[in-house]
């Protein structure tokens, strides 16, 4: 059970510390590094890696059964819609039903679906095939995003985000690697198998966690109200904003190397993760203290410079371009999913995790579907000159908006200074 708070009620003139443990994430201890932590931490890597060593290669498996760049926008953007579907219903199973359910069951299909990708190498079936990976890694996600804030203390989530963020960054490293070099060595039939063994893994790890349950008391019902956190929104709408162009780039990067012979899409992805494992390193402590509005401004610049870097056809602009990206990733996400958290109770934590990675369905459906169609119709530098104008609106939906409510870390120490 959790342990009370040692700080005496005070319900005229509540301290900071008050507010944020009676909002978002776990009351009591603040030892980070628990075995539950730790846990959580290695099944976030694992799932971050499988999805990688999916997403990155399937456009080239894509095209190697006879597809071409349109189709493989349209599959992103399918795979993306079906996430975007039951992500809100996960959210609120999470919060009403079972966490562990959700995340026991979605695995073990995910490993049977991992596996009939090696016996059904048919274009159209494959398709239909990643977007059920999509539709279940989704409500995976959910799952283990949601369990990781439970067993993070309030006045460390900032930070704690941030690590968990640094593993699924190795993911992001660590897949996209793993993925090109067993096609390009062995095939794409072995990194099926390959990827349903990194999530048998994860399972197994699960058995140490200890997932929260949900009381007894009477469920709600499904309502479109009860199916999105309002107060996740915001960032949420920050972080779609800003992380389009990133998905857009992501699904054609490797296709782009190829065509124009200036890179290797392996190399790229690890570039994201040092960016992206740097960048969380160093702000995760320092989003609690500051807030998210200077991590906006940065990571947005950094996602700019990357873009522009794209439109030279130069190896090592190519190469660059990641490390911007991944420093851009790494010091937004945390900092927006830290406000997306921020002022959530307990009991919400489930519609507010699935409130804010639906930006993240969003963006790589929507930038997937933008960037195939305009990479069909006018090329590649046209692209991703026209993603910048995203980054643009991402900003000014911060200023102009976002920053104004009460997520914000200028609002939120505001209105608990004044004891809202």
């Amino acid at each position: 059970m959790p342990m009370k708070s040692p700080l005496k009620k005070n319900n005229n003139n509540k301290t900071d510390e008050q507010l944020s443990s009676s909002a978002a994430p776990v009351i009591g201890s603040d030892r980070l590094w628990t075995k539950d932590f730790i846990c959580i931490w290695i099944i976030n890597l694992s799932i971050s890696t499988w999805a990688f060593m999916i997403h990155a290669p399937f456009p080239l498996y894509i095209v190697y059964l006879g597809g071409n760049e349109m189709l493989v926008g349209i599959t992103a953007g399918a795979v993306s819609l079906a996430a975007l579907v039951i992500r809100p219903f996960a959210g609120w199973f999470l919060d009403n039903i079972s966490r562990s359910f959700l995340f026991f069951a979605g695995t073990i299909v995910i490993i049977i679906a991992s596996l009939l990708l090696y016996f059904v190498p048919i274009l159209a079936l494959v398709i239909a095939l990643r977007i059920l990976l999509g539709f279940l890694l989704s409500a995976t996600t959910t799952t283990s995003i949601t369990s990781a804030a439970d067993a993070i203390p309030a006045e460390r989530f900032g930070e704690g985000i941030g690590y968990l963020g640094l593993g699924n960054t190795l993911g992001t490293a660590l897949g996209p690697a793993l993925g090109l070099i067993i096609i390009a060595r062995l095939g794409f039939p072995q990194l099926f198998i390959t990827s349903a063994m990194v999530i048998l893994f994860a399972l197994l790890v699960s058995k140490g966690f200890a997932f929260k349950k949900i009381g007894t008391k009477e469920r709600k019902k499904i309502k479109l109200a009860s199916l999105f956190n309002k107060d996740a929104i915001p960032a949420s709408l920050v972080m779609l904003l800003s992380s389009l162009p990133f998905g857009g780039v992501i699904v054609f990067i490797a296709l782009y190397g190829e065509y124009y012979e200036i890179g290797n899409a392996a190399w790229y992805f690890v570039l994201i993760a040092v960016g992206s494992g740097t960048a969380r390193l160093l702000i995760g402590r320092l989003v609690d203290r500051v807030g998210e509005q200077p991590m906006v401004i940065f990571g947005n610049g950094c996602f700019v410079v990357g873009l522009v870097l794209l439109l030279f056809h130069s190896s090592v602009c190519y190469y660059l371009s990641g490390l911007f990206f991944g420093f851009g990733f790494g010091v937004m996400n945390p900092a927006m999913q830290a406000m997306a958290m921020r002022i959530v109770p307990m009991e919400k934590r489930g519609s507010a995790t699935s409130t804010f990675q639906c930006s993240f369905d969003l963006s790589g459906g929507l930038g997937g579907l933008i960037a195939g169609w305009i990479v069909t119709v006018w090329g590649y530098r046209p692209m991703f000159g026209a993603m910048i104008i995203f980054v643009a609106f991402s900003g000014l939906a911060y200023a102009l908006w976002a920053a104004k409510t009460p997520s914000a870390f200028k609002v939120y120490r505001k209105n608990a200074r004044l004891g809202a």
